[in-house]
């Protein structure tokens, strides 16, 4: 069988940069398992859209994956308990999202009993339809950091004809490598989770696209690939490579204009791990209630990467992986670019979560910003072709009109222009306070 391997030899998309990533530190680990707490805390809140509504009350005995929470909407999705146990409260708690959301306790029986039944289905004489709802009931959203639902991504409007399909393996992010590892080890699950999305999105051709950096997860997949039409899609490693509009460009050369989504250009992306819960859903029945994060850092005694129950608390998934060292100063949900650094440690895990960086009090000392000098640096690296400083200066001085003309809203926020300024200037800070300040005007 000829292989549909493709190596796009210094294809890449403008501007971005590539530095040292440190992914080495948690690569070529064992995947660990860390156990379930003795309560966990699962919010009803852990996607784009509306809150699910709570299924169960104070008292309720519940199992493990069944359902706790349904979605409410169509741009919603329903939460699944990561343990059997009793359920202790249900109520507003802080949450990694910078605010209190709805929340349910459930103490762990430590029996495991099960909520839904495991099967092992034949996906291929499933509907579309039936796929969709699969996907939905299973409570499935993007898991490289965005949590949207997924099931509204694999039922585009009729209006929008898709014909391509990509899993997005490029994990760009530094130190993050929880992609890696479920492709090196779950290669078939991937792949059979992208012809699932093929098959509901009506699909005709099908890629994965990753970085040249991961070798080892390039010939885990290859066999399945060529067994199944899959193009394998090698290209540069760079930042921010895996933004999805970036994907799309450096695998089909096709643009995805301003205000628009990938489906306006017959595309559908969806991350590695997003489509290994997929398959999970669709083959055995499985709801999400589980998944592989990284836990790295120079301030982490053991990087490593692990499969972790939804709802247990940071601290004590830091416990069970080693613990940190003494000069470890500032935990970061996701990577040091895009991540989120949290002021407490007893946050829920969610689905969302792909990361835990923890970095040191070396690496945490604030840079002082001086006078921008107008290299144009930032603009060089912007993958979006904004000019940052001019949108910093229109922050600064409260210019709406300025930030509107210099297309505030296109940023994506990969950090890149903060990253690279030799002066320091909080680039992408300002824009992401200018971008709100627009928003709570025009709403």
């Amino acid at each position: 069988m000829e292989e549909v391997i493709l190596l796009v030899l210094g294809k890449t998309f403008k501007g971005g940069f590539h530095v040292h990533d440190y992914k080495e530190l948690s690569k070529d680990t064992d995947l660990k398992i860390v156990s379930a707490p003795d309560v966990v805390a699962i919010p009803l809140v852990q996607h784009i859209g509306n809150p699910a509504v709570a299924l169960v009350k104070k008292g309720d005995q519940v199992k493990l994956g069944e359902k706790i929470g349904e979605a409410d909407g169509f741009i919603s999705a329903s939460v699944h308990s990561s343990v059997s146990g009793k359920v202790l409260k249900v109520e507003e708690y802080a949450t990694q999202r910078g605010r209190h959301v709805q929340t349910i306790f459930i103490e762990n029986d430590g029996k495991n009993t099960l909520g839904y039944e495991p099967l092992d289905r034949d996906w291929k004489s499933l509907s579309e339809e039936e796929i969709v709802h699969i996907i939905k009931e299973a409570g499935i959203t993007g898991l490289g950091g965005a949590s949207f639902p997924t099931h509204v991504k694999v039922s585009p409007p009729p209006e929008k004809q898709i014909d391509s399909v990509i899993i997005n393996a490029a994990e760009c992010e530094p130190y993050l490598t929880a992609d890696d590892i479920t492709m090196r080890t779950n290669p078939q699950a991937v792949v059979e989770g992208l012809l699932i999305i093929k098959k509901a999105v009506g699909a005709k051709e099908a890629f994965i696209t990753i970085e040249d950096n991961k070798p080892e997860a390039v010939e885990a997949l290859r066999p399945f690939c060529d067994a199944n039409n899959v193009k394998l899609v090698i290209v540069k490693t760079k930042y921010p490579q895996g933004d999805e509009k970036r994907i799309i460009d450096v695998t089909l050369n096709r643009v995805v204009p301003q205000g628009k989504i990938p489906a306006d250009v017959g595309v559908v992306v969806n991350n590695v791990s997003t489509a290994k819960a997929i398959y999970d859903a669709v083959r055995f029945g499985k709801p999400l209630y589980e998944r592989i994060a990284t836990i790295t850092g120079h301030g982490a005694v053991s990087p490593t990467n692990a499969l972790i129950p939804i709802g247990t608390p940071i601290n004590h998934i830091v416990k069970e992986l080693g613990g940190l060292k003494e000069n470890a100063a500032q935990i970061i949900l996701g990577g040091p670019m895009m991540g989120k650094a949290i002021y407490s440690d007893e946050f829920p895990f969610e689905k969302s979560t792909n990361g835990l960086l923890i970095m040191t009090t070396e690496e945490t000392v604030k840079k002082v910003a001086s006078p921008c000098i107008k290299c144009n640096r930032c603009a060089e690296v912007c993958p979006v072709r904004l000019v940052p400083y001019k949108l910093e200066q229109a922050v600064r001085f409260e210019r709406e009109d300025m930030m509107q003309d210099y297309d505030i809203m296109a940023c994506i926020e990969c950090g890149s222009c903060s990253y690279i300024c030799p002066a320091s200037r909080p680039l992408v800070e300002s824009i992401i306070i200018g971008k709100n300040q627009l928003r709570i005007k025009n709403s």
